[in-house]
């Protein structure tokens, strides 16, 4: 019973068909977004609260009785429970092939570092320190998002891992994630210097930066394990024989007080001196930093035991200003965690409707459609809201329609759609409801509609060729209207052509100039850069309406098989970027009055 039940989940899970996805310091599946594993044999399902070990994983999502759910795990470990030898091996279930590891390859670096630097100072790491981290190669800044990469470089001083970290806090959290490719059992880590015997080990690099504030001696033997996996230790520890102490530095909370006294036990076991300890002030090292620097003291949520109510209750029995402040800290830690919770289900089911949407060409056109009818919205949020308002058309807040003339229907106001937008701060992000058009009524919504042969549509045109990068020539018998040579780098035009069909071509072949940068985008083609272009020209047409057929849509899905969420946003986000930028250009050139563009919603990692 004890093997079925301490059964390892993150090997079970996808001998079973599930894909496992890695966020932060838990596990969860690509098909069940609200499954937790931070413990290998635990899992909790957050949406129900359910959670237990493999039985009842197997009782709850597979259909299996008790005695089944055993069975089955027995024969996964290659026993069987009814033999008369309980260790008797026979054939286990077989398991998928593995996936192949996409190539670890570093993202582009900007030519400043001034983002990741104020944001680290922002957090008290000193500045020397932050240099040393630079000048050595361990981080830098990415040049796509602004994040903090921190490399992880092998004994040979190789770069095999990397961690990206937001520097945009998110309410206190912030983007985290690992560099496709990358091997945790490398981790962040400093050299190590032969004289010295001991290793400290961190959750994350900022912890260990941190530390190095705090201790300004300490240039060398430290890893930051990036979560709670011990690999990146293990690693340390074979590459260099000579080490023989142990110091586990990790977080003053559950998981990180778990895993160091299992940690400890078995490094012990294995011969190592290990010593545990925590910081004195806050969660971590950087809540410890913190303190120092300001005297601020970040809250710790304490632990939920029996004992710990009843020690209260003992020396409190009666309600004073002291029980009513740790309520209040209680109920906003409470508050705090159930709205991080709520975002990260949004992004789990946005990063689900994007692949969806890159997946399935009639899902793509239905994207197309929303983005033409709301360009204002991130292409993260068009999929977020596709996925909880599969039939919506224009979208706005509440307040919004109020401005637009249009009311939210009472019984509509529990049925919006969340996004994210910026919070009222200017710092981070936030959820925010946002209604489709049938679920309010009032004033008629106006819109655009560029006509045949009108000044609004000369000026529309004239705004366009404004975003040509290259040379405008007149051409002749052009199929569709407009050329953009690659080779020539000129944008031709049909003279005789009518003023719609011009308005689509010359916007999907300005997309391809602007794909191929003069040249300077060395992995160009019209072939690879068609479907793009020719969603640009779609959308802006739907904005303005414009009649035009959909782009080819029969290898949208060939085209992005393999790709990870990253990729798959970013074919989204250049789409959305480049006819949003060309829209509000032509928006602001013909100048509708009864036009009023909606309140950014903030763009998502």
């Amino acid at each position: 019973m004890d093997v079925a039940k301490h059964t390892d989940l993150l090997g079970l899970l996808p001998s079973l068909g599930y894909t496992l996805k890695r966020i932060g310091s838990y596990y969860t599946t690509a098909e069940m977004d609200s499954i937790r594993i931070r413990d290998p044999t635990r899992w909790k399902r957050y949406s129900t609260g359910q959670g237990g070990d493999a039985i009842t994983f197997l009782q709850e999502f597979c259909g299996m009785r008790f005695p089944e759910a055993v069975d089955y795990l027995l024969a996964y470990h290659g026993r069987s429970r009814d033999s008369p030898d309980r260790n008797q091996p026979i054939p286990r279930p077989k398991l998928p092939p593995p996936r192949e590891k996409p190539p670890f390859v570093l993202p582009p670096a900007n030519p400043d570092q001034r983002r990741v630097f104020a944001y680290l100072r922002k957090r008290g790491i000193a500045p020397k320190v932050i240099r040393a981290f630079m000048e050595a190669g361990l981080l830098y800044e990415d040049a796509q998002y602004h994040n903090c990469v921190f490399v992880g470089r092998d004994g040979s001083g190789q770069p095999r891992f990397a961690s990206k970290r937001g520097t945009c806090d998110l309410g206190g959290s912030s983007f985290k994630r690992d560099v496709l490719g990358s091997d945790k059992k490398i981790g962040f880590r400093l050299p190590c210097g032969p004289e010295i015997e001991e290793v400290a080990v961190f959750e994350a690099p900022i912890d260990l930066m941190s530390f190095c504030t705090l201790c300004p001696e300490i240039h060398s033997n430290a890893v930051a394990l990036c979560g709670l996996y011990s690999g990146p230790l293990d690693t340390y520890l074979r590459d260099h024989p000579h080490l023989k102490s142990i110091k586990l530095l990790l977080d003053n909370d559950e998981p990180g007080i778990a895993a160091a006294k299992e940690m400890q036990g078995r490094y012990r076991e294995a011969g190592y001196e290990v010593e545990i300890r925590v910081p004195k002030y806050g969660k971590d090292w950087n809540a410890q930093l913190k303190y120092k620097l300001t005297g601020v003291l970040e809250e710790v949520k304490p632990p939920k035991s029996k004992e710990n109510i009843m020690k209260k209750e003992e020396t409190n029995p009666m309600a004073n200003l002291g029980k009513i402040i740790s309520d209040k800290s209680t109920a906003d830690a409470k508050w705090r965690e159930e709205r991080q919770a709520d975002k990260e289900t949004a992004a789990a089911l946005r990063d689900a409707s994007v692949i969806q949407i890159t997946k399935d060409p009639g899902k793509f056109a239905r994207y197309l459609a929303m983005q033409g009818d709301n360009p204002s919205y991130s292409s993260g949020n068009i999929a977020l809201a596709m996925a909880q308002l599969p039939e919506a058309t224009v979208l706005h807040t509440r307040g919004h329609w109020k401005d637009l003339g249009r009311f939210v229907l009472d019984p509509e106001l529990k049925n919006g759609a969340s996004i994210f937008t910026r919070s009222a701060t200017g710092r981070g992000y936030s959820l925010t409801s946002v209604y489709d058009i049938a679920q309010t009524q009032g004033r008629e919504l106006r819109t655009v509609q560029l006509k045949e042969d009108t000044e609004p549509m000369e000026a529309a045109l004239t705004a366009l060729l404004n975003f040509s990068p290259v040379q405008v020539v007149a051409g002749e018998n052009l199929p569709s209207g407009a050329y953009y040579d690659p080779r020539q780098m000129t944008l031709a035009i049909d003279t005789a052509c009518p003023d719609g069909q011009a308005f689509a071509a010359i916007a999907a072949e300005i997309a391809q100039a602007r794909f191929h940068d003069r040249g300077r985008n060395p992995v160009y083609s019209r072939e690879s850069c068609e479907l793009s272009a020719q969603s640009v020209s779609y959308i802006l047409c739907r904005r303005f309406g414009i009649q035009r057929e959909l782009p080819d849509l029969t290898k949208m899905a060939e085209r992005c098989q393999g790709w990870e969420i990253e990729d798959r946003l970013a074919f989204l986000k250049e789409i959305q970027g480049m006819s949003r930028q060309i829209g509000g250009s032509i928006e602001k050139t013909i100048a509708p009055p009864q036009r009023k563009a909606p309140a950014r919603s903030g763009d998502e990692r």
